[in-house]
C-alpha cells in the first residue's frame, strides 16, 4: 500500500492563518492553463508528494486530447505542467488530469473537495474561470437547469476560456468541470463530479496512473448519446 502525504481543503472557511478572505480560498484552487494556441481553465484537486506535485482537473479538449507539457498560470507565475492522463477524441466524457513539476512554485495553490451528490434542479451554483487574454478568474452564478445524458445543464452564463474549469456549489464543493456551452443563449454544460470522484480517489490512493483508465466511459450507448445527442444541442467547446 502507498502512503501519501494529503492536503486536501474541506473546509474552505477556516482561517488558513494568510490573512486573505476566507470567502474567496475557492480561487486558490482554480488555475489557467496554457497548451499552445489554446487557453482554458483546471481545478486542483489534491496535492501529494507521490503523485509529484498538485493533480489538477481541466478538459480533454483544452490540451488537445493529447499527453504533453502545458503551462499553468497562477498569481502572476508561469508552472510548469505535464498531461499525465487525457480522454480519447469523442469519448466521454472530455476530461485531462495534470500534474505540476515544481511544488516549491505552488505553495499557495489549494485543492478543492471533490462532491460525491448529484445537484438537484434548480440548485444555486457558480462557475469560475479565467476569460481568454485574461489573467484573473471570473465567477459567475446561476442554477442547475437540468440533466441530460449524465451531463448537467445550467443557467452559469460562462465565456471562452473557461473550458475545464470548476463549478462549485454554494458551500464550495466542487460538482463538475465546464465542458462548454450552447451556441445561442446562456446554458452551459458541465461533466458532474459524480463521473470521475471515485476513479480520482483511487488514483490518489494507490498512484496507479492506469485507475484513471477508468475515467473514459465505456458504456456504448453513453458514447451514441455523447457523440450523436449532445451536439445536436449545439454545444461548443470554449
Amino acid at each position: 500500500m502507498v502512503t501519501t502525504k494529503m492536503n486536501v481543503c474541506n473546509e474552505f472557511e477556516k482561517n488558513d492563518g494568510t490573512g486573505k478572505d476566507n470567502r474567496y480560498l475557492y480561487l486558490r484552487s482554480v488555475v489557467k492553463i496554457e497548451c499552445g494556441q489554446n487557453e482554458g481553465t483546471a481545478v486542483c484537486v489534491h496535492t501529494s508528494d507521490a503523485v509529484g506535485g498538485h493533480l489538477f482537473l481541466t478538459c480533454a479538449h483544452v490540451v488537445d486530447y493529447i499527453i504533453q507539457s502545458v503551462i499553468i498560470r497562477y498569481d502572476g507565475l508561469a508552472i510548469k505542467g505535464r498531461v499525465i492522463y487525457v480522454n480519447r477524441k469523442a469519448v466521454p466524457y472530455d476530461i485531462a488530469v495534470i500534474v505540476t513539476e515544481n511544488t516549491k512554485q505552488t505553495t499557495d495553490i489549494l485543492p478543492c473537495q471533490i462532491s460525491d451528490e448529484t445537484p438537484t434542479i434548480g440548485q444555486k451554483m457558480f462557475s469560475v474561470g479565467f476569460s481568454c487574454r485574461e489573467y484573473m478568474p471570473s465567477t459567475v452564478f446561476g442554477h442547475m437547469h437540468r440533466m441530460i445524458y449524465s451531463i448537467l445543464m445550467t443557467t452559469c452564463n460562462v465565456r471562452a476560456g473557461f473550458s475545464g474549469g470548476p463549478v462549485f456549489s454554494i458551500d464550495r464543493k466542487l460538482l463538475g468541470l465546464t465542458i462548454g456551452k450552447l451556441n445561442i443563449g446562456t446554458f452551459h454544460y458541465v461533466l458532474p463530479s459524480t463521473e470521475f470522484v471515485e476513479t480520482i480517489k483511487k488514483y490518489i490512493i494507490t498512484n496507479n496512473i492506469e485507475i484513471l483508465n477508468n475515467l473514459e466511459s465505456k458504456c456504448p450507448l453513453t458514447t451514441v448519446l455523447w457523440n450523436n445527442v449532445i451536439p445536436t444541442s449545439k454545444v461548443c467547446h470554449i
